[in-house]
C-alpha cells in the first residue's frame, strides 16, 4: 500500500520551506511506501478547501505569511508538521491498518 503524504505550505515564508526539508527526511526513515506530494497553496489554493485550518483565514486576509498543514490519505494531522516523529508514528499506523485489512 502507497501512503500518501500531502504538505501545504506557503512559499511566503522560508520557514515553511525548511519544514518541508525535515518532512522529506523523516519520511524516507519511514520504513514504507510514502508518496510525499508538496502543495504550494499560491499555486493551488483550492486544497485550501480540502484541508481546512484554523490559521486559513489569517493567510489568506495576509495577516500572516507561514502556512504548513500535513494531510496522510487524506487526514489532516492537526498542525502537527514540527513534529516529524509524530509525522512518522501516524504514517506507520497508516501502513498497519493496510496490513490488518489484507
Amino acid at each position: 500500500m502507497v501512503v500518501k503524504v500531502e504538505v501545504l505550505y506557503a512559499p511566503t515564508c522560508a520557514n515553511s520551506l525548511m519544514w518541508l526539508e525535515r518532512i522529506q527526511e523523516a519520511v524516507a526513515d519511514s520504513g514504507g511506501d510514502v508518496r510525499v506530494e508538496e502543495i504550494d497553496v499560491s499555486e493551488h489554493p483550492e486544497a485550501l478547501k480540502k484541508y481546512p485550518s484554523r490559521v486559513w483565514q489569517e493567510f489568506l486576509d495576509g495577516y500572516i505569511h507561514y502556512l504548513t498543514v500535513v494531510a496522510i490519505n487524506g487526514k489532516v494531522l492537526d498542525d502537527w508538521y514540527w513534529d516529524t516523529r509524530r509525522i512518522v508514528e501516524a504514517i506507520k499506523r497508516e501502513i498497519g491498518l493496510e496490513k490488518k485489512r489484507k
